[in-house]
């Protein structure tokens, strides 16, 4: 048994610290964890210090791959992430794991972000104090859908490891306390979808605790149990309906009740105040935590229920709790889709109406899809990569009411992206210039190879002589380049398949280039016929399966015509699901035969990168640089290799 146990230590040494991924190597130091205890049998001395020295190792391989964390936005990652963090504890591998921590709360995507300072400060690398004035100019920022979105995003990753310190360390909670009370009531409801989907990756459980903590704070205590006799409580209510007598009868709001609002949109639809009495900091927290929606008054209730739509009660511990006040909302789900976008609407308007359906439509709810007005939705990388992501599955009726909505998205992106990109391929997009007539006449080169050229008129103006005329001309197919894009479409890809078809779209509009689209997971797909036509393309897409990303090299290498002039572009997270082997030599066959190679990193829908460090570095030794580029240094890229710069 022995033997066997030391066979497969020998194994993992061999493939994981150049093949692993986070959670796989924390798995495995999980495993070897159980070893070193004597947990598993087969457990011997030698056993355990082998153990023990390859624990040493993946946690270095762990802590090099960092990096490529960076755009991740799956929550599992965040969570290890903060693990990683956990079990260095004081042995932090020299300064190299501060580094990486430094680094991914800088350029990380916000859930990254978030997880990585929480990292720090369980490191003892960031103090409270500073945790809590970020968490603060987080909530002070978000005045708009790019920062509140930034806001659900750093909270959620933050979160993920930091929330007791909120309940236990007064100076992280405090900052947070005075940003949420000095709000006003339309600041605070404008940031409430934002602050509420933040909070809810704790467990109902950690939300009543944080709520408890908070009353404490605020000298609100709230007890749920309202054990008070019944005798007291018939008096207290008998008090409250006198005083509101008392205020009908001077024509005075009356604190909990509904109020519209004499203002109105610019549609003419009436839009409510927020609640009449206002909002308490405590009832702030209910609704940001999404608990006791009992205990706030009547308007703002409508407020928790719509929330609750979208977020429900919670998962984890406390989930089945379903006593009074512990739960989220208690009240009946929108019977409709349009019922619950109409609520949106008249509790937060359009801009924030649009924020939450699209959250929902990440959440994968296809019902509130017809709900995005193709016309006045705001178009993002995040929304289009969602909307892509569930059409798959809808029948063809519905996804035809779908196509005006990403038709809007995709030709609205492409066009901000060719903006970008087209003046990086400058002296690509136009014919080439010729003594030779026969085409239009190029005006700024005749007049630049002319300007010796002038005479004089009678009027004293001085005129440029053409006597040297430039001509455009059409570029020889035969000159042309070839540039096919290998396109990783297996799972978690789908932010990074989009930015390369509408990548793709611009470059297919370049004279002196031949553009190829391969999509591959364990199969490969060209997708040429329709790279002119990102629509298409996308609709056609089918994300999801394995990678095998040597099978899409092998079908590039059947385009190669002309090597020196071929460019072969990969866009993967390089997690390779086949031997690496196979890959490492389709690399060196290509890179051997000349062809211009480059690996780009899978993008999330910010356009950060997500990949494997370990398995990067093996490719560029093999010949393939690897670089996190976002379509506009890709483009770069492309025009500096066909005008003839160094590989």
């Amino acid at each position: 048994m022995s033997d066997l146990v030391t066979d497969r230590l020998e194994l993992a040494a061999a493939v994981l610290p150049g093949t692993g991924t986070l959670p796989e190597l924390l798995a495995a130091l999980d495993l070897l964890e159980a070893l070193r205890r004597e947990h598993l049998p087969g457990t011997t001395a030698a056993v355990r210090t082998r153990a023990a020295e390859l624990a040493v190792v993946l946690l270095d391989a762990a802590v090099r791959g960092l990096p490529g964390l960076a755009g991740s936005d799956d929550a599992a990652d965040a969570a290890a992430l903060v693990d990683l963090a956990v079990r260095a504890g004081e042995d932090r591998i020299g300064l190299r794991l501060d580094e990486a921590l430094g680094h991914l709360t800088r350029v990380g995507s916000a859930l990254i972000q978030g997880a990585a300072l929480a990292a720090r400060v369980l490191l003892d690398l960031t103090d409270l104090d500073t945790l809590g004035t970020r968490v603060a100019g987080w909530v002070d920022a978000a005045t708009g859908p790019d920062t509140r979105r930034q806001l659900h995003r750093l909270l959620g990753g933050l979160l993920t490891a930091a929330h007791p310190l909120l309940q236990s360390a007064p100076a992280a909670l405090d900052p947070l306390l005075e940003r949420i009370e000095r709000l006003t009531d339309t600041e605070f409801l404008d940031r409430l979808p934002a602050l509420r989907g933040g909070f809810d990756v704790l467990t109902p459980a950690a939300r009543d605790r944080l709520l408890h903590t908070v009353a404490e704070r605020l000298g609100d205590r709230l007890d749920l149990a309202l054990s008070a006799p019944p005798e007291l409580l018939a008096r207290w209510a008998a008090a409250d309906a006198v005083g509101r007598a008392a205020l009908v009868a001077r024509h005075l709001p009356v604190p909990g009740s509904p109020t519209g609002s004499a203002d109105a949109r610019a549609d003419g639809a009436p839009r409510p105040e927020p609640p009449a009495a206002g909002l308490t900091p405590a009832d702030r927290w209910r609704l940001l935590l999404g608990r006791q929606p009992d205990r706030l008054p009547a308007d703002a209730r409508r407020y928790a229920r719509a929330l609750d739509e979208l977020y429900g009660a919670g998962r984890g511990e406390g989930v089945t709790d379903l006593g009074p006040a512990t739960g989220g909302g208690q009240e009946a789900s929108f019977p409709t889709a349009r019922e619950w976008a109409d609520e949106l609407e008249a509790l937060f308007g359009t801009a924030v109406r649009e924020e939450v359906i699209a959250r929902a439509v990440e959440g994968g709810r296809t019902d509130v899809l017809a709900e995005l007005d193709p016309a006045a939705v705001r178009p993002s990388m995040e929304l289009l990569t969602s909307v892509l992501s569930l059409a798959g599955g809808l029948p063809e009726a519905q996804l035809a009411r779908l196509r005006p909505l990403v038709r809007r998205l995709v030709e609205e992106l492409t066009r901000q992206l060719a903006t970008q990109v087209r003046p990086a391929l400058t002296g690509l997009t136009s014919p080439r210039p010729s003594r030779r007539p026969g085409g239009r006449i190029n005006l700024a080169r005749t007049l630049r190879a002319n300007l010796a050229h002038t005479r004089r008129l009678d009027d004293g103006r001085t005129v440029v002589v053409p006597e040297r005329p430039v001509f455009h001309t059409r570029t020889r197919r035969e000159a042309d380049w070839r540039l096919v894009l290998v396109v990783d479409v297996s799972g978690s890809m789908e932010a990074s398949v989009v930015w390369s078809a509408l990548t793709a779209a611009v470059l297919a509009g370049v004279p002196t280039l031949s553009t190829h689209f391969l999509a591959f997971s364990t199969e490969v797909v060209d997708l040429t016929d329709r790279v002119d036509d990102p629509l298409s393309l996308l609709l056609e897409v089918r994300v999801g399966g394995g990678t095998h990303i040597a099978a899409g090299l092998a079908h590039a290498r059947s385009l190669v015509t002309v090597p020196s002039r071929t460019i072969v572009a990969v866009v993967s997270d390089f997690e390779e699901g086949y031997p690496l082997a196979g890959l490492l030599g389709e690399v060196r066959t290509l890179a051997g035969s000349g062809v211009h190679l480059l690996g780009c990193a899978a993008l999330n829908d910010r356009g950060v990168p997500c990949y494997s460090v370990p398995v990067a570095e093996q490719l560029v030794a093999a010949g393939m640089p690897v670089a996190a580029l976002s379509p506009l240094e890709l483009a770069r890229w492309v025009g500096d290799r066909v005008r003839g710069g160094s590989r």
